[in-house]
């Protein structure tokens, strides 16, 4: 039966979009001609049973840009710098810990911890606005698009008014003389989107993690293409780039 749930429920997201209402009739056709040919060639002895599948022939693969290349950047900027063999992350997404976790003995805090059971991967159940490290004893850290929700109670979190810029501050606080820390935030013309999140001022970002170096500022612009070692300049008048920050404390 669940196999039948997770189809429909998606089958059900695509047909409540009013870009697609027209586009029902011909899926559905598209779907009986298929079958009636599946079967014209199949010889197996597994039973056929009927579950559509609808929306899914488009030209490319479809993905989500931010989420894509931050992981990407995160990993291979970690894999460089990263000579403690220990990680820790705060609250990003869960793929990319777990993918994480096969390279890196890694420890995620969580205010909702995930029911991952892997070798190499400790959960913690805890608050960004309160983090359960001592100062300066983290050397690798990552938080890749978690700062902007803080404080907005899209999470069940509390509403705080300057819980994105205390989730900052402890980021900053943890880092070890040597250590890096690896952030993700929406960057572009500042707003606060109640209660989605925040889009940051990219300078504002380094002016608040001034204890910090910043090696490297690379992004995702508005038309989902990332761009390595850019500039701030690059992204002014841009309304949802992803800003990737490689900040680090000097020895």
């Amino acid at each position: 039966m669940k196999i039948y749930f997770s189809v429909w429920l998606k089958n059900l997201k695509e047909f409540v979009d009013p870009r697609k209402l027209l586009l029902i009739p011909l899926e559905l056709i598209y779907y009986i001609r298929d079958l009636r040919c599946f079967k014209k060639g199949y010889s197996g002895a597994y039973p056929i049973r009927r579950l559509p599948v609808l929306f899914e022939r488009e030209a490319g693969s479809s993905f989500d840009p931010h989420y894509v290349y931050q992981a990407y950047w995160a990993a291979d900027r970690i894999r460089r710098t990263n000579l403690s063999g220990h990680h820790v992350d705060i609250s990003s997404h869960v793929p990319f810990v777990a993918q994480l976790s096969a390279h890196f003995p890694l420890t995620q805090l969580e205010f909702r911890p995930p029911k991952l059971e892997l070798p190499s991967f400790n959960r913690l159940s805890g608050s960004i606005l309160k983090l359960p490290f001592q100062d300066a004893s983290v050397h690798s850290v990552t938080c890749l698009h978690v700062v902007e929700h803080i404080g907005l109670g899209r999470y069940g979190d509390p509403i705080d008014g300057e819980g994105c810029w205390e989730a900052l501050a402890e980021l900053q606080r943890i880092v070890c003389p040597g250590g890096s820390l690896f952030l993700s935030v929406p960057v572009g013309k500042p707003a606060v989107y109640f209660n989605s999140g925040y889009v940051f001022d990219a300078s504002q970002i380094r002016e608040v993690m001034n204890a910090l170096d910043l090696l490297e500022f690379s992004y995702v612009d508005d038309g989902g293409r990332f761009v390595e070692f850019g500039g701030f300049q690059d992204i002014a008048g841009m309304t949802y780039a992803l800003g990737l920050f490689h900040f680090k404390r000097g020895e």
